[in-house]
């Protein structure tokens, strides 16, 4: 097996009970899960300077991601909801998503969100 990978997740308390179980998938060997910070800015700005592998995030706000997101895929990273399609800033997003260092890291997270 490959490094350890460290993802950073919205507060359990901040999901909705299918949500938590996207997240709770991410908890297996390889994985190191830990709470967000407190800042979604602070933890794109980690993934795109390579302190952390990726990010799961279950709320839209625009204001959130949108810089953020940016910032991860001009850094080289990627990013996708639970669907596998891209990050909408409109809202109706499938969440959780997942900004990720890399493409392989982003599928990495997506399966383990949807279970697969």
């Amino acid at each position: 097996m490959g490094a350890v990978l460290e993802v950073a997740t919205s507060h359990p308390d901040y999901t909705t009970p299918e949500q938590k179980r996207s997240l709770l998938r991410l908890e297996i060997d390889g994985m190191k899960v830990r709470p967000c910070a407190g800042s979604a800015g602070l933890e794109y700005v980690a993934v795109a300077r390579g302190d952390l592998d990726a990010t799961a995030f279950c709320w839209e706000n625009a204001w959130d991601h949108a810089a953020g997101l940016l910032l991860v895929t001009e850094a080289g990273g990627t990013q996708t909801t639970v669907s596998g399609r891209p990050f909408r800033i409109e809202g109706g997003n499938d969440l959780p998503l997942a900004a990720a260092r890399d493409s392989n890291t982003a599928a990495r997270v997506r399966k383990l969100f949807a279970g697969m």
